[in-house]
């Protein structure tokens, strides 16, 4: 066997291997990719060292950090599509089943 044929053989195997990605594997690959740069999710916010509010058990908490309002997947996706203050809006950048994928991680933490 061709080298080159040995390495599409060997590409092809590990692709098939991983299978598709799993919606929550999705979210979180989304929230390394855009949101852990300014937001915290393992911590909370007195131990977060990030610019943004700490995303940490947010639809668990009885306000949201910054507004103070009643966490809601509704705000969520709002503040994720159109932004904030100093938050970017990624309504260009992201598809409508990626931000629901992506709220879906955050409420799992």
């Amino acid at each position: 066997m061709k080298v080159s044929t040995l390495f599409l053989f060997v590409v092809v195997a590990c692709v098939r291997a991983a299978g598709p990605r799993t919606h929550s594997a999705i979210g979180r690959d989304l929230y390394r990719e855009n949101c852990a740069v300014c937001h915290d999710i393992e911590k909370d916010k007195a131990h977060s060292r990030k610019f943004g509010p700490s995303l940490n058990h947010l639809f668990k908490n009885e306000t949201l950090p910054m507004s103070h309002g009643k966490p809601s997947r509704q705000y969520v996706e709002v503040r994720i599509k159109f932004g904030g203050a100093v938050m970017p809006a990624f309504a260009k950048r992201l598809l409508q089943e990626e931000i629901i994928a992506l709220i879906d991680y955050i409420a799992s933490k």
